[in-house]
């Protein structure tokens, strides 16, 4: 018989380590690798080799030495006992009978040990059958297999099963609820509640002779829309809330499977946890739903670490925590008088209904004070104490807003453009109103003329009465909140003559342009060879409404001509227009310009934005085309004006002298354009320099989401932008600066960026990429507020003996966080009531400009007067910023008795 040491190893040294006691005569068969059949020689031999391995292996440094010095000890007991016997094959073959008799019996109790264990549920798993094996080594894995088989006993392959449900805590607590309203035992009956079949979960969801039927986004969808459709009631409300949590959570990564699995895992692992016999958490598994096979197989590979709900006095402390004030409330009413800690919990659930209703009262106080952003504020805390408060997060959405800030406005032609800047408020989906009134301010937003309602930061009015008093407010509001107070803003518009047109002859110079309404006159001056200072500076020309003809001139000469519009106010006096200044040189030729600038100002909605347009004045009569791209023509070269006029689109404005400059205002198509300067001369039209610019729609309705460090930054794409340039501002810092593609957009579900205790303010610009070059964009922005700090503190009194007697006080201040700048004021006040405010009068003392750094305690001392007198309490109060949250200690550590 040939020795294999690699099969021996494996089936008798290695089940043998950590194996204690004799060695059984039942188990020398095996020991001693004995083969039936074999010769006295073979025997002989095989023995010698075995003892060669044992004495090898004893002096070895792993744990095959302890078993071999244990054989080779229980070896020369056996030579000693059993002599010559030892190598007698005849002896060999009745103990080989024998042990197999043995094996028999031992087959048979492991076969009864099974049945006690495990009969009742029918099946055992490997790893469990393994632990009962090891009580019976004499027993090969065929032998094991023969139990299993005797004791009718199914061993199975145990799965991992779900420790978490994937949904947020709270919304898995609210879904859990809903569905106890429902009666529904787990959401395989909320999303299929006509199901009356066992159905499978352990290893993916399928139901028996259901093939159709599945746990997906689709049938959530289904359900969803069919929840709409019912008519109100309590159960279809629950329905509804039940499908929206579940809806939610699948948009945050979770798994309708898993969270159902997960129920049946929970209700398991809690029954098992009070000490309920396996056989019965089964039944419990099969009454929800499972196929029995389903349910045996989830109970035999039931983990310990399941997160399953705590008792009723923790519920109440994790939903204060999780801002669920009003559902604490109820877990705290249905907590028997007799628990230990109902009054722990409660002295817990009235601090924070105190603190709401200091923070709602403060709330109404700002308001009425017209502190509009401090009762934002105030409410916000209330809603973070309170958020399943309905009326609370009402009241918030129906809270107006500050004003809008920076109101302008910017009168072109007979145009006025009114723009502002958002109010300071976190509330979504501003919208806003201009109001219009000659002479006076607007009161309310009814007060006046409607000049529009828009979601952006500007209105544009094509007309208004010239040269009036005219006041605008700009009022702000939340959707389906209420109106703001106005941003005000007033002026005066007076506009010039607009799209004045020059026509030279040999010996005339004729000009026209387009007048507004309310014009009462217009007076023209002449100035040969350079522009006039003022209506006085110069000859005066006979002028109507809309044109006139001067013909006393020379040829070649170059004319600057004056032209101002004159209004009459609310009073009737006359009220001048900027002047409008054009040049005409008859017969002239023209000159090509040089020093052409675009400058790019606000921008409009409707794929249209503004430009500034300014060249130096001493060039005659200009005219300005745009295009995509430059012409074929160099600069310098005389075009036919036809040829001109076939060049892009003119830019059309009123040309007005600002000193040495010619400007331009006009709204132009966004994207990539080329301006391209001409003067007209007498024989035909001088190609200028053009310049380059590239204006691109901005992006629309930016907001960021916030959650714990990062912000998900959204907006609306414009139409023809493919790219976007996100900067990310965090004060004390370098700027940011990276670019998102829409297919990484739409892939990413917007772009992510990390928010510190500072916080930090995102600016998005379209880019828009053409022939000549990129287009930026006006900026979006919004700004993220910092991550809430939290600040705990104790009152100590001063080590020592000595000073322990004294009445210096020190309190002990920690942060979770490193912040700078924050101010705190420390409360001595006598009397029984714990003081919730610094107020005039108190004792207190102050401490500015203070920088913490995460968990490093910081020692601020002072010493209570004597004057003061027990009881008395000692309080802490964050002065700024806001964004520092105050933990007080126990009452005890605070109130001197």
């Amino acid at each position: 018989m040939a020795f294999d040491e690699v099969r021996y190893e494996q089936e008798v040294i290695r089940p043998m380590r950590g194996k204690h006691g004799r060695i059984s005569d039942n188990d020398l068969v095996r020991v001693y690798a004995y083969e039936p059949g074999t010769s006295a020689d073979a025997l002989q031999a095989h023995l010698r080799k075995l003892r060669t391995y044992w004495n090898q292996r004893a002096s070895g440094p792993d744990n095959r030495a302890r078993v071999c010095k244990q054989l080779l000890a229980a070896d020369e007991e056996l030579r000693r006992r059993l002599g010559a016997q030892l190598n007698d094959p005849a002896w060999w073959e009745r103990l080989a009978q024998k042990t197999a008799q043995a094996a028999q019996e031992s087959i048979k109790q492991l076969a009864d040990d099974l049945v006690r264990a495990y009969g009742a549920i029918g099946q055992v798993t490997r790893e469990q059958l393994a632990v009962v094996a090891e009580r019976y080594p004499a027993l090969k894995q065929p032998d094991v297999d023969e139990a299993c088989r005797q004791a009718a006993i199914q061993v199975v392959d145990t799965v991992e099963l779900p420790q978490q449900s994937g949904l947020d805590r709270v919304a898995y607590r609210e879904l859990r609820d809903k569905l106890r309203e429902l009666g529904a035992l787990t959401i395989v009956h909320l999303l299929h509640p006509g199901l009356d079949r066992p159905f499978t979960l352990v290893r993916g969801f399928s139901v028996p002779g259901g093939p159709a039927l599945a746990l997906s986004p689709e049938v959530l969808r289904e359900r969803r829309s069919a929840a709409e459709k019912e008519a109100d009631s309590s159960s279809v409300r629950a329905r509804k809330r039940a499908l929206g949590v579940l809806d939610s959570g699948l948009k945050q990564g979770a798994d309708l499977p898993t969270v159902a699995l997960f129920q049946v895992v929970e209700l398991c692992a809690a029954e098992r946890a009070k000490g309920i016999a396996d056989v019965l958490l089964v039944r419990l598994a099969a009454d929800l739903g499972l196929a029995p096979e389903d349910a045996r197989l989830l109970v035999a590979s039931l983990p310990t670490g399941v997160d399953v709900a705590s008792n009723d006095a923790a519920e109440v402390r994790v939903l204060l925590a999780d801002g669920q004030l009003r559902a604490a409330q109820q877990a705290l009413a249905a907590l028997p008088d007799s628990d230990p800690e109902r009054a722990a919990v409660e002295q817990a659930v009235q601090r924070q209904l105190d603190e709401l209703r200091r923070l709602a009262q403060g709330a109404e106080t700002a308001l009425r004070e017209r502190r509009e952003e401090e009762a934002e504020r105030l409410l916000r805390e209330a809603v973070r104490i309170a958020a399943d408060d309905r009326d609370l997060a009402a009241r918030l959405n129906r809270l107006p807003p500050p004003p809008p800030r920076d109101a302008a406005l910017v009168a072109t032609g007979t145009q006025v453009r009114v723009s502002w800047r958002p109010p300071n408020t976190a509330l979504p989906d501003l919208r806003y109103l201009v109001i219009r009134v000659e002479g006076r301010a607007p009161t309310g937003p009814d007060d006046g003329t409607r000049v529009g309602e828009t979601a952006a930061t500007s209105v544009t009015e094509p007309s208004v009465v010239a040269a009036r008093e005219v006041h605008y407010g700009v009022f702000a509001a939340a959707s389906g909140g209420t109106w703001s107070r106005p941003a005000l803003v007033v002026g005066r518009v007076v506009p010039p003559v607009g799209d004045v047109r020059l026509r030279t002859r040999a010996d005339e110079i004729a000009a026209s342009w387009h007048a507004h309404p309310d014009l009462v006159a217009v007076r023209v001056c002449r100035q040969r060879s350079r522009p006039p200072a003022d209506v006085r500076d110069g000859l005066a020309v006979p002028s109507g409404r809309t044109s006139f003809v001067d013909r006393e001139i020379d040829e070649g000469a170059e004319y600057f001509y004056g032209v101002v519009a004159v209004y009459h106010d609310e009073r009737h006096r006359e009220v001048a227009a900027p002047m409008t200044v054009v040049s005409a040189s008859p017969r002239a030729a023209g000159q090509p310009v040089e020093g052409l600038t675009a400058v790019p100002e606000e921008s409009f909605d409707g794929g249209v934005a503004r430009v500034r347009l300014t060249w130096p004045v001493r060039f005659a009569q200009v005219r300005i085309r745009s295009a995509p791209e430059l012409p074929g023509w160099a600069p310098g070269k005389v075009v036919p004006v036809a040829d001109m006029e076939r060049y892009g689109q003119e830019v059309v404005g009123a040309q007005v002298a600002d000193g040495d400059l010619m400007v331009l205002d006009a709204d132009v198509p966004l994207g990539p354009r080329v301006y391209v300067p001409f003067t007209l001369g007498g024989t035909g039209a001088v190609v200028g320099r053009g310049v380059e610019l590239g204006l691109t729609e901005p992006v629309g309705q930016l907001r960021a989401r916030r959650t714990g460090t990062r912000a998900v930054l959204t907006w609306v794409w414009p139409a023809d932008v493919r790219l976007a340039e996100v900067a990310w501002a965090v004060p004390g810092t370098a700027t940011d600066v990276r670019r998102v593609s829409r297919a990484q957009y739409v892939d990413g579900d917007g772009c992510v960026v990390k928010v510190g205790p500072a916080g930090g303010t995102a600016t998005v610009r379209g880019v828009s990429i053409g022939p000549t070059g990129e287009s930026l964009s006006p900026p979006a922005s919004v700004t993220v507020s910092g991550s809430a700090v939290r600040l705990a503190y104790t009152v100590k009194r001063p080590p020592g003996f000595r000073d322990r007697l004294s009445r210096r006080r020190v309190v002990e201040v920690r942060t979770d966080q490193d912040c700078a700048d924050v101010d705190l004021t420390i409360v001595v006040a006598p009397g029984l009531a714990m003081p919730v405010r610094v107020e005039p009068g108190m004792t207190s003392f102050a401490f500015t400009r203070l920088r913490f750094t995460r968990e490093v305690p910081m020692l601020l001392s002072f010493e209570v007067s004597a004057a003061i007198r027990r009881p008395y309490w000692i309080r802490c109060f964050v002065v700024r910023p806001a964004t520092v949250t105050l933990v007080d200690p126990p009452v005890a550590n605070m109130k001197v008795a």
